[in-house]
């Protein structure tokens, strides 16, 4: 059985049930240790062992995230549930293995981290803090219990649908944004997909990156990237009659959809403070490079119409679909039955699509700034 380490501590533990408690509580803390849990208090009251369950079961907020978006679902019944079992000396670990994650990548790497404690072990490059910054991330999606979740790892530039149990439904490449424009740590919720999009360029791309050329030559290079310049009020206005050399420069880009718009023929819309998106590309020959930190933030996922199809529950769209290029497409909006949570994370031990263990580079070296 899963919870046979569980099953010998209770043999082990001999007497009466307060007896029974008190080793239980040391092997318990023993077993937390292993997986990076802290026993955060001396002695197994219930409010500690609440909270030590929790941390378990739920694990804590991981390193560096920002915007959190989706809203947290604990199981508080079963982990008080759980807290008396074990504080009255019953058998309390089928109910605590029926609460942890079942996501298998996750039983995995905990396997690794308990073999990790041996120092030849591990690799060079990787620390047991950050194996149990993993073990505490998988533990922390545990804590989303939505029928499809996304899951993006940012240095393996990987993206994961995973449903309750945790098995992967999908798994993808994808490109995140480059060390100069990192793509943050966030939680979100993916409500629509449109389909044709326009690309708004940013106004930091605009400003630093295309005016300078577009004034050498604006008509020429406004038709070379398909741009159209934007008023405030919404209207296309004709090149020809803009003063590029404004500042501030009053007007706005936009890229007209088709297969060159650097969205792609697919965005899938979330609901963030940073601006940041999933999309398809008009670069996806950049899926096959092994460095993908590429982007200026937003995500480009290598499988759009395999995300979009099984978000939707059904097949909207075919193989061709990426190959199809109307001309002048109008953008439309598609909404998902549910809203489906986004969770981008920052592991750099995991397990990649083979079901081989990785550890990836600290791509925007955030294990080496001070928290």
């Amino acid at each position: 059985m899963r919870y046979r380490w569980c099953i010998v501590w209770i043999i082990l533990a001999s007497g009466t049930a307060r007896a029974q408690v008190a080793g239980d509580w040391l092997r318990l803390r023993q077993y937390g240790q292993t997986i990076g849990v802290d026993s955060l208090c001396a002695e197994p009251d219930e409010a500690c062992l609440t909270r030590y369950f929790t941390q378990i079961v739920y694990g804590r907020r991981p390193r560096r995230l920002g915007y959190q978006g989706v809203a947290e679902r604990i199981d508080t019944s079963r982990i008080s549930r759980l807290t008396q079992q074990f504080r009255t000396g019953a058998d309390w670990c089928p109910l605590l293995d029926s609460l942890e994650s079942p996501d298998p990548a996750y039983r995995q790497l905990k396997e690794y981290c308990q073999r990790c404690l041996i120092d030849d072990y591990m690799t060079d490059s990787l620390t047991l803090e950050q194996v149990w910054e993993t073990l505490n991330t998988y533990r922390w999606l545990n804590r989303f219990s939505a029928s499809r979740r996304v899951v993006v790892n940012l240095p393996s530039a990987t993206l994961r649908v995973i449903d309750p149990a945790g098995q992967t439904l999908l798994h993808s490449r994808v490109i995140v944004g480059k060390p100069a424009t990192p793509t943050p740590s966030f939680t979100a919720e993916i409500s629509s997909v449109v389909v044709y999009p326009y690309w708004n360029v940013p106004r930091s791309i605009m400003i630093n990156e295309m005016l300078p050329a577009i004034r050498k030559n604006p008509v020429a290079t406004l038709d070379a990237l398909k741009l159209q310049v934007i008023d405030a009020s919404g209207r296309v206005v004709d090149p020809a009659g803009v003063n590029w050399l404004a500042r501030p420069f009053p007007y706005r880009l936009r890229q007209s959809t088709g297969c060159d718009n650097a969205l792609g023929l697919l965005k899938f819309n979330l609901d963030n403070p940073y601006d940041i998106y999933l999309h398809d590309t008009n670069a996806r020959r950049l899926f096959t490079r092994s460095n993908r930190s590429l982007s200026h933030g937003c995500v480009r996922v290598e499988k759009p119409i395999h995300l979009a199809n099984l978000l939707l529950g059904y097949t909207r769209f075919g193989p061709s679909f990426l190959t199809s290029c109307p001309t002048n497409a109008s953008p439309k909006s598609i909404r998902f039955p549910e809203p489906v949570p986004v969770i981008v994370v920052y592991n750099v031990l995991d397990i990649d699509e083979s079901n081989a263990i990785r550890v990836y580079r600290d791509v925007y070296g955030w294990w080496r700034l001070p928290l």
